[in-house]
């Protein structure tokens, strides 16, 4: 698993990241943040609860895009 920022421009997805060039091709996870909203920062045990729950939830999508 990877995981990298960048924007959306119309249809693509523009990042600084040179790496993704070994990810071409590979089914990929958008997650689209708003900037217009404020946010809290959390620690990280909490992080990582909320990510654990939504890996969880999520596991058969997980699966999917391992194949």
């Amino acid at each position: 698993m990877y995981a990298t920022t960048g924007i959306i421009q119309g249809n693509t997805v523009l990042t600084d990241d040179y790496t993704l060039e070994n990810y071409n091709g590979k089914k990929v996870i958008i997650t689209v943040l708003d900037d217009e909203k404020q946010f809290s920062t959390v620690s990280d045990e909490k992080l990582f609860s909320v990510s654990d729950s939504l890996i969880n939830q999520n596991i058969e999508a997980y699966k999917e895009l391992a194949k």
